[in-house]
């Protein structure tokens, strides 16, 4: 055993410097070995593996926030929304003598960066970063009595309180009064907007904003809603002001168009509903008027997304057909979507007989082949990530890759999970994920061989859980699957094609 130990620890050392270039021995060419002069062997071992729908995912506990409508070409149409509290800018607000209310501004700051043919600094052009399509989408906002708790009276306010993807009737059946604001076809843009924002003197400033979404709210509505309660007990702190106005719903639905989707950083600090108005201020023995503006902030609120839209039945009869003996194919899909489940050693014999083999394992992984015949060109997620399904944790492959890049998560951790390799035309050909060392600890006893979840990521740096819902085998899943809208069509563990087949791959020096 100790002698077993001491290859896995070998093992290591040998995939980490293989991957760094450090030994000239392997020949590395598409992501398999095809050249080893120390006769390295290969043993492919058969495997299961079955997708799962999921219709029910925890989505308060993210960063990022999708809002408006994707149509994919496998999965169909899916559309995003967002129910979020507003947070004072300042408690118990003093607004001032003799106020008018002149405009009420929501933003929420799109993600963008300078264009690099962009010249002119007087007017710089954006390019728009996590936009997904070219159409535009029905936008509403709506008021609603829907109380967002932080804690769960369930679990006797001892634990955060959870809100899932499915809960936007139970919103609708809340909605108070008539839409704040409706746009039959909103299509973000990528140009920059001025705004004319009080300084400390209550004079005008001209600022210059990168892209967002900007839309006017009516001022009725925020006049009465907040302006004439200054002073009440409503907007005396946080938590009256919460159960006083308690959230609100910016709702996205499909149109004519092909769609799009946004994704929103709602902890921006720019993300809020801004109230401009006018007062009475007294100057010099004069009464003047004087500019001011006020904010609800959106940062700090609770908030969660929710997702309509089904997928094709074809779609759904494949996946439930599907079972815990094996697939032809794999269906993922991010967001409210589906993933799929992974037994590497259902037949408990084999997993025994390799216990008994003195190897060096060199590498083992799962190569997943895209089903191109089932994409219907419909565009392509980068990365996927895997994880110990049933103990909800990340895999010691992922923990100790040595390619971690904090500021580049396309490019990160690309030993445990590579990055979609595709042929001339862009068309996906195959995924690789490395488990070398989660299959040595199973060999040497270290590690149960536990079923794996198997997702579409957005940012393979963030492996935070969210809970799921009524799914059998899953309990929870990475929220990573939820930044991103894609989706693909992958061989499964019986596809008809054996050199695309699904298979464990295990290269290994005989000792």
């Amino acid at each position: 055993m100790k002698l077993k130990r001491l290859f896995q620890i070998t093992t290591f050392l040998v995939v980490v410097f293989a991957f760094v270039g450090c030994d000239e021995d392997y020949t590395d060419i598409g992501g398999e070995i095809i050249n080893n002069p120390t006769d390295v062997e290969l043993r492919e071992v058969d495997i299961n593996a079955y997708s799962r729908k999921i219709n029910s995912i925890q989505t308060n506990n993210l960063t990022n926030y999708f809002l408006g409508v994707n149509k994919n070409p496998v999965y169909g149409e899916s559309t995003a929304s967002i129910v979020t509290q507003l947070i004072l800018g300042n408690s118990d607000p003093d607004f001032g003598e003799n106020v008018e209310l002149d405009s009420v501004v929501l933003k929420l700051p799109y993600y963008a960066s300078e264009d690099e043919t962009s010249s002119d600094e007087d007017n710089i052009e954006y390019v728009l970063d996590s936009v997904y399509g070219e159409g535009s989408f029905k936008l509403s906002v709506y008021e609603t009595s829907y109380f967002l708790n932080d804690l769960d009276p369930n679990a006797g306010f001892e634990e955060r309180q959870k809100y899932y993807s499915d809960q936007q009737s139970e919103v609708e059946e809340n909605i108070v009064g008539e839409p704040l604001y409706i746009n039959e076809n909103f299509k973000p843009s990528a140009d920059s907007f001025v705004t004319y924002e009080v300084n400390a003197s209550g004079e005008n400033d001209t600022i210059t904003n990168t892209p967002a979404l900007y839309v006017k709210l009516p001022v009725d509505y925020f006049k009465q809603k907040i302006i004439d309660k200054e002073g009440s007990d409503e907007l005396l702190n946080n938590n009256n002001f919460k159960n006083y106005l308690r959230s609100l719903f910016i709702k996205a639905e499909p149109n004519s168009t092909e769609g799009a989707q946004i994704m929103f950083n709602l902890s921006d600090e720019n993300a809020q509903i801004t109230l401009y108005y006018t007062r009475d201020v007294e100057e010099d023995d004069e009464t003047v008027r004087k500019r001011a503006s006020y904010d609800l902030n959106f940062t700090g609120g609770n908030k969660f997304s929710t997702y309509t839209g089904e997928f094709p039945e074809s779609i759904l009869t494949a996946i439930e057909e599907q079972s815990s003996v094996g697939s032809e194919n794999l269906y993922l899909k991010s967001q409210e979507g589906s993933m799929a489940v992974i037994d590497l050693f259902p037949d408990e014999s084999v997993l025994e007989e390799l216990k008994q083999n003195n190897w060096l394992i060199n590498e083992a992984n799962l190569t997943f082949y895209v089903n191109q015949e089932k994409m219907n060109g419909a565009a392509e997620p980068e990365r996927l990530f895997l994880y110990d399904l049933e103990n909800n944790t990340i895999l010691v492959d992922y923990q100790a890759d040595p390619t971690l890049s904090e500021n580049d998560p396309l490019s990160s951790r690309t030993v445990f999970s590579s990055r979609l390799e595709r042929d001339e035309d862009e068309n996906g050909i195959f995924y690789k994920i490395r488990i070398t060392q989660h299959l040595g600890r199973i060999l040497s006893e270290d590690t149960e061989n536990v079923k794996l979840g198997l997702i579409i990521t957005g940012n393979i740096n963030n492996s935070n859980l969210s809970a799921v819902r009524d799914v059998e085998d899953v309990e929870r899943v990475p929220g990573s699957s939820m930044l991103t809208p894609y989706g693909t069509v992958l061989y499964g563990d019986e596809a008809s094609n054996d050199e695309k087949r699904l298979k464990l791959r295990i290269y290994y020096t005989d000792y």
